[in-house]
């Protein structure tokens, strides 16, 4: 019989030492019990053996969370095993086989928001501070997670709806009103204030946008300049083909990378070159629109040949311009590795015998932004700042309307102000959002 639970591998891909399996649902306890050697309880860690029919299938730790006091605001059960999946997909079939379905990314955590045990803006803190790419990045997700931005955003809503009532009392009883330029006064303070208090969420939420953001470093240059062994000495493993056969690599290949404590993304591309093969012709068509959407280009040249026209017609047709020129192969020319620090930067290395690689990860730690005061930052999404921004420009528009006493247009725009901010916190969302925001996660969460 088939229930509302959902089931998932909350850990990472890969082998581990050990692996989380998480389950939400109605009833548990009693559509699960059977599977386990030992009695369940609620907030207890339990060892027991999940086994079926004589068939062991692991020995866990296995928690039990009773509703409402859970994630999801549903009975939840973590199940703690051996971190091979081999093992954690069994477990799943075998939940799958007593009811309970595969859930979807994000689901659980969609099921908090719908339990209303996390806000929306939160629930988006969860996804990012899972993908943030540094430790700023981190403490800007664990700002909004703790409440930080709700408190922000709902300190300014109270200002609003406080205005609003005033606003309704002063059109719907003028004659218990006060002198109007007192009126005047009273309302352009609470509108400033209101301003004030969004400006200084808006630029933090701007500040935090751009940690939200994972950067990407493209290798390009003409065959056999060396990308490939650049790329394997940065990973520190043999990932891309390296060879002396001009065109090696014939796509475009993505690979993550810790930088500093700072996760990017590095893409290898096929050589740059006239070519009549057709195969490597796409995979110089992919590597061109890989570059057209990197945060920065490596411009990587064998020093003995120099940048000549040929590079510089590569970069002038395909319009690179934010670009780091990487002279490879010193050590043909007996050459130190050094940063010249002009336009473009200039960062000379060898590859192959791994000497001044730390001039690119230098390179790449200087792109991160360096907060100050990392603490009164947000990692806003586009969409928080799309609505403060609308809000911001219905309240611009307030001192005009008080000055001119037109308090009913007046109280439409703080209507409006109220909406945008209301959308940032979940308020009436629209299916299409939830959509757009849950799928992001990963499965599990």
């Amino acid at each position: 019989m088939k229930s509302n639970a959902i089931c998932a591998i909350a850990t990472a891909k890969g082998s581990s030492a050990l692996g989380i399996i998480r389950i939400s649902g109605d009833e548990l306890n009693s559509l699960l019990s059977h599977l386990f050697t030992k009695k369940l309880s609620n907030r207890r860690a339990v060892l027991t053996d999940i086994k079926v029919n004589n068939i062991l299938f692991d020995n866990c730790m296995v928690i039990l969370y009773c509703a409402p006091k859970s994630y999801t605001g549903e009975d939840v059960i973590e199940i703690i095993t051996h971190g091979n999946p081999v093992i954690m997909n069994s477990i799943i079939e075998l939940l799958c086989q007593h009811g309970v379905s595969n859930a979807a990314p994000g689901e659980f955590t969609e099921r908090a928001f719908l339990n209303n045990k996390i806000s929306l803006e939160k629930a988006e803190a969860v996804a990012d501070l899972i993908s943030a790419s540094d430790i700023q990045a981190v403490r800007a997700a664990q700002n909004s997670l703790s409440g930080k931005f709700y408190l922000d955003v709902k300190e300014v809503l109270s200002s609003i709806v406080s205005l609003r009532a005033e606003l309704e009392s002063i059109i719907n009883f003028p004659e218990d009103d006060d002198a109007p330029d007192l009126i005047i006064s009273k309302l352009s303070e609470q509108v400033d204030r209101i301003n004030v208090l969004l400006e200084s969420i808006l630029a933090n939420s701007k500040e935090g946008r751009s940690l939200n953001h994972k950067r990407t470093y493209a290798f390009i240059g003409k065959p056999n300049s060396g990308k490939s062994s650049i790329i394997n000495c940065l990973l520190r493993q043999d990932a891309s083909i390296v060879t002396s056969i001009a065109g090696t690599t014939r796509d475009s290949i993505e690979y993550e990378l810790c930088i500093n404590n700072k996760i990017v993304t590095i893409v290898d591309t096929a050589g740059i070159r006239v070519t009549q093969d057709e195969v490597e012709i796409e995979g110089i068509e992919r590597s061109i629109k890989t570059v057209l959407k990197a945060d920065k280009v490596f411009y990587v040249v064998d020093v003995s040949g120099g940048l000549d026209n040929d590079d510089l017609a590569i970069l002038e047709k395909y319009n690179i311009t934010n670009y780091d020129i990487v002279f490879n192969k010193i050590d043909l020319m007996s050459l130190e590795p050094k940063i010249i620090r002009k336009s473009p930067i200039e960062i000379y290395l060898s590859a192959i015998n791994n000497i001044g690689l730390d001039l690119i990860r230098d390179r790449v730690d200087e792109d991160f932004v360096h907060v100050e005061k990392a603490e009164d930052l947000y990692l806003a999404r586009s969409r928080h700042i799309d609505h403060l921004m609308d809000a911001k420009e219905y309240i611009n528009r307030c001192p005009g309307h008080i000055l001119e006493s037109k308090y009913d247009i007046l109280a439409e725009d703080m209507r409006n102000a109220h909406v945008a901010l209301s959308s940032i916190l979940g308020q009436n969302p629209t299916e299409e959002l939830l959509n757009e925001i849950f799928t992001s996660f990963c499965i599990g969460k």
